[in-house]
């Protein structure tokens, strides 16, 4: 049963005169308890106030000890900031670290997946959302004073911005800037294995995001950043769109040397039927048996395994440099999103 805005205010309402009169019966005295929260509000620097990517003022009033992810990524980045125990809501998709299997459902990643009302069961301290799918939830959560904030990055800046936010949102600073000095040390190292290859010499691919239909990455996507970080040529590289419609007979016309895409679709990605499509026997990267496929949990979210789906990329597109990488694996290919001891 879905209830309306009104009707989980009033829940909202009759939970927190509940726990009022409990404060009476018991005979607590709330004036220690109001002294205690202020006095760990201002020594964690609270309330704090941040800037979302809808550009939205959220204001935290003490430090969020429930938090509810409505995204994979900010759940991995999470976990990866060693602020994953403070989770009490996931989407079902949210399935990386282990870990995070042990966080109670809220719904699918959809808008209309997604469940109010155990959110709101959750009783959360802050709620991160989809910045670009899930704004209908501010309407619900706002009325309930329950700060939510909007994130979802689509760049490697963006996702090092975030991880700075959420440390400061959790009191992980020093875990993020750990994460952020790790993570562009293995950035520089993945590019620089590919640096000496010119630009004539650049691999020309096609990133299939979706089948049906067809759908690419274009070059403000972060798996279109990531094809340039990999010293790729993205066939589609002046699509103004994101992930952008296209037609087989451009594709055709502009002849990958490459193409790659993620495990599944609506489906499993089955190569041999990729290979087969009408027309695709003329492109060379069929003519050279040279589709591959990468992990959809790597390279299709914006997360702290980027850099692993950037490494797989580059070991199937070019694969003379794949021996650099490993002898280089013990140093460029930490897992960041493994949770901390």
């Amino acid at each position: 049963m879905v209830f309306p805005s009104s009707k989980l205010q009033a829940i909202a309402i009759a939970a927190h005169l509940g726990c009022l009169l409990g404060l009476l019966l018991t005979g607590c005295d709330t004036r220690k308890t109001d002294s205690r929260s202020a006095a760990t509000a201002l020594h964690e620097g609270f309330p704090m106030t941040l800037i979302d990517r809808l550009d939205r003022k959220v204001t935290i009033p003490t430090l969020p000890n429930r938090i509810v992810s409505l995204s994979p990524s900010t759940t991995e980045l999470l976990f990866a900031l060693g602020a994953g125990s403070k989770l009490v809501g996931r989407t079902e998709y949210c399935t990386y670290p282990e870990e995070a299997l042990q966080v109670p459902v809220v719904g699918k990643g959809t808008i209309e997946g997604i469940s109010r009302e155990a959110i709101l069961a959750a009783k959360p301290d802050v709620i991160l959302f989809k910045w670009d799918s899930h704004q209908a939830l501010i309407e619900t959560f706002e009325p309930l004073d329950i700060p939510l904030i909007g994130i979802g990055p689509e760049s490697v800046e963006e996702l090092l911005e975030e991880a700075s936010l959420l440390g400061r949102m959790t009191g992980t600073e020093t875990e993020a800037r750990d994460f952020i000095v790790h993570f562009r040390s293995k950035l520089r190292e993945l590019q620089q294995s590919v640096a000496s290859i010119g630009p004539g010499e650049r691999a020309k691919v096609f990133y299939e995001v979706w089948d049906d239909p067809l759908m690419t990455a274009g070059p403000d996507s972060f798996i279109g950043q990531l094809l340039a970080l990999a010293n790729i040529e993205n066939v589609f590289a002046d699509v103004p769109s994101r992930y952008p419609r296209v037609s087989s007979e451009t594709l055709l016309q502009r002849n990958p040397d490459v193409i790659l895409a993620p495990t599944t679709h609506s489906e499993k990605v089955d190569v041999q039927k990729m290979a087969s499509r009408p027309g695709w026997a003329g492109m060379r990267a069929v003519q050279n048996q040279r589709i591959h496929v990468i992990d959809g949990d790597l390279i299709s979210r914006c997360g702290p395994r980027m850099l692993s789906a950037l490494e797989e990329v580059i070991r199937v597109v070019y694969p003379e440099v794949a021996a650099t990488l490993r002898e280089k694996k013990q140093s460029v290919a930490p897992d960041y999103a493994e949770p901390k001891p």
